[in-house]
């Protein structure tokens, strides 16, 4: 019985713990309403065969959306129970062959092959991102923010059809 509390206690200390460095690191867990993601999918442009990245992917939602669109969309969680719950809905929604849940720190990944990037982090964050952006990606890649804009960076578009819903920003490298 007393391996069985240690295992919990164990578990309920990653989960914390992995949450707590998410929350820090680029923005905590906050799920995106479907209509949100559909808005962002919009904005994006997404075809068959673009690479999309889902910096901060949390529970997979944007990540399925986009793989039922044809693309190869691949997410990054350092948060250990949103990224077991992303494995779990993109299993169950039948796109593992498109989509993909990596346990990385995306300012430690290489963006270059996307030619989409999503992300929904904080303003310190975006800012962190501004000069990984400019120094890795390459001409045309469209990256999508949802509810904070990249610090001195004109959007390309700034979707907010309703002032209670939040904006939907859309930059092109």
């Amino acid at each position: 019985m007393e391996f069985v509390w240690m295992a919990v206690t164990l578990m309920v200390l990653i989960v914390a713990i992995t949450a707590g460095w998410a929350g820090l690191r680029a923005a905590p867990y906050l799920p995106t309403r479907q209509k949100d993601v559909d808005r962002m999918l919009a904005l994006a442009d997404i075809k068959p065969g673009d690479v999309v990245y889902d910096l901060g992917a949390g529970d997979g939602r944007f990540l399925i959306s986009a793989a039922k669109k044809g693309a190869q969309a691949t997410g990054f969680e350092i948060s250990i129970l949103p990224f077991l719950v992303a494995k779990l809905r993109i299993a169950m929604a039948g796109v593992g062959d498109k989509a993909k849940m990596k346990a990385k720190d995306f300012f430690h990944v290489n963006l270059s092959q996307a030619n989409v990037i999503v992300c929904f982090l904080t303003p310190a964050a975006m800012a962190k991102l501004k000069p990984k952006f400019q120094a890795e990606l390459k001409p045309g890649t469209r990256i999508v923010s949802y509810a904070f804009a990249l610090p001195d960076w004109p959007p390309t578009v700034k979707e907010k059809p309703d002032p209670k819903w939040m904006a939907v920003y859309l930059y092109r490298v």
